[in-house]
């Protein structure tokens, strides 16, 4: 008979795998998007962003371990920039560029802080891999900015999508065969 942990662990996981594969489908399509007209980027990112918000928070609602909110905030990033992009497509891709790079650098610092919440997991360094690999995405489009060639964007959006998607999804087949550990992981 299973205890009530060993059927939450369970569901969380079901969602922390379905939202990987949202996730790096999303990353995939953002790479092999061809870069053909400016208003038709600009409107798919923003679909990604969106779908990617809604994969954050509907794990952020299964996960149940207290992390919520940081997940909800990761999933309003998202659906900011969503919002800014499905509205006004024509904004300029240049100011797509920059608002991408602040919220690949704003979801990395806080991939790094969860890793630091649920450092007592094992396994959970997936999560602080794809804080730093998201991190230093963000921190490459910003620095880069205006990138002299917009495809730059795209394929960073794409990497930084594939990597939490993976991580996402290594995590969620470790959990299901986690045990608590009586030291944190450092």
């Amino acid at each position: 008979m299973e205890s009530e942990s060993d059927i939450d662990v369970n569901r969380a996981t079901r969602w922390l795998i379905a939202s990987a594969v949202v996730v790096f489908i999303c990353g995939i399509l953002a790479i092999v998007l061809p870069l053909a007209f400016s208003f038709g980027v600009a409107g798919f990112l923003g679909w990604l962003f969106l779908f990617a918000a809604v994969a954050h928070l509907v794990f952020g609602i299964h996960f149940r371990s207290g992390t919520l909110a940081w997940h909800t905030f990761i999933a309003a990033l998202y659906a900011l920039a969503a919002i800014n992009l499905l509205v006004n497509p024509l904004l300029g891709v240049v100011l797509l560029a920059l608002v991408i790079g602040v919220v690949l650098i704003v979801e990395g610092v806080i991939e790094i802080v969860l890793f630091f919440l649920l450092r007592e997991y094992r396994y959970i360094v997936w999560i602080l891999i794809d804080g730093v690999v998201t991190l230093v995405l963000g921190i490459v489009v910003c620095a880069h900015w205006p990138p002299a060639k917009l495809e730059l964007v795209q394929y960073l959006v794409g990497i930084s999508f594939i990597s939490s998607g993976i991580s996402r999804l290594l995590l969620g087949m470790a959990i299901r065969v986690m045990e608590r550990t009586e030291t944190p992981v450092a």
